[in-house]
């Protein structure tokens, strides 16, 4: 845990939860309990999401269905809303790919041609079936992945707790590449390329704000680079026309931080053209040609 919260109206604190550094900065008269009840929250969906998606994969092909925590089966069930709305940009099921080729782990390699075929036959969103709060893959060896929405759903928790406590000023921030601007904010988008640059900042109010690209974790391999965006259809990094893709999304769509999550990786897989027949209404599109230059 880093820093802390004082008896001033703010409260700033920041953990290591969900892989990453979560920041939450709240102003007003309950901002440490909001503070304090958002942290509890995001730490028991971890939690959840841990134990839930072990006991689903471990499950897995032998026809059984598996109770799960609301917040996952929240989490699965969105999921498999937008693999329909992207045409399977988006996916869950990409598990097994993401193991494969391990980038960003110790064991990141570039997988042969057969082994890459062979992974296609255990990714697909149609292996996942939900019902009443349960959950069940219908193949043994289909791995399931939600790193591309977990951080939207863990701010979506954070807001509404927010909004409970009366807060009208603050910001949600899961390692900058998921955010939920509380009130009005200014916000650096990152230059992929120089990751102590920005390439421009954007204003948001009350939105959320995800962000992804192809410098987070990535290697280079004769002299090719592979980043960590699994295209579920090819199970290799997908070929995208941008480094990097925003999405901003208005506070007033249900989980709008879990949308826009979900929306950047599926908008830099399948592309910003392709990407505006499911976009929603409410959602826009940012691009680094789009953002104001950074003073």
């Amino acid at each position: 845990m880093i820093g802390g919260c004082s008896e001033l109206p703010t409260c700033t604190r920041s953990e290591i939860l969900m892989g990453t550094v979560v920041t939450l900065k709240a102003t007003g008269s309950d901002s440490q309990a909001a503070v304090n009840e958002s942290f509890r929250r995001i730490a028991e969906l971890e939690q959840n999401i841990f134990a839930d998606v072990s006991a689903i994969e471990s499950a897995a092909g032998n026809g059984d269905f598996v109770k799960i925590s609301a917040d996952v089966y929240k989490i699965l069930e969105t999921a498999q809303k937008y693999s329909v709305l992207t045409d399977g940009a988006f996916d869950v099921t990409i598990g097994a790919a993401v193991e494969l080729w391990g980038i960003g782990s110790e064991n990141q390699r570039v997988p042969s041609d057969d082994e890459l075929a062979a992974v296609k036959n255990f990714v697909g969103f149609e292996h996942l079936h939900l019902r009443d709060g349960e959950a069940q893959l219908d193949l043994r060896g289909v791995k399931l992945n939600v790193g591309g929405i977990a951080k939207g759903y863990g701010i979506d928790i954070a807001r509404k707790i927010f909004a409970a406590h009366g807060i009208r000023d603050g910001l949600i921030d899961f390692g900058t590449s998921t955010i939920f601007a509380v009130g009005r904010k200014k916000i650096g988008i990152k230059n992929p390329r120089a990751s102590n640059e920005l390439v421009g900042v954007i204003e948001l109010e009350n939105c959320a704000l995800s962000t992804s690209g192809d410098y987070e974790k990535f290697f280079v391999a004769d002299g090719r680079r592979y980043h960590h965006i699994i295209d579920p259809k090819t199970c290799a990094p997908a070929v995208s026309e941008n480094f990097s893709v925003s999405v901003v999304v208005d506070g007033d769509v249900e989980n709008c931080a879990t949308v826009a999550d979900i929306l950047s990786t599926a908008v830099f897989v399948a592309g910003s053209e392709r990407a505006e027949k499911f976009l929603p209404a409410g959602a826009e599109i940012i691009l680094p040609k789009k953002v104001r230059p950074a003073a």
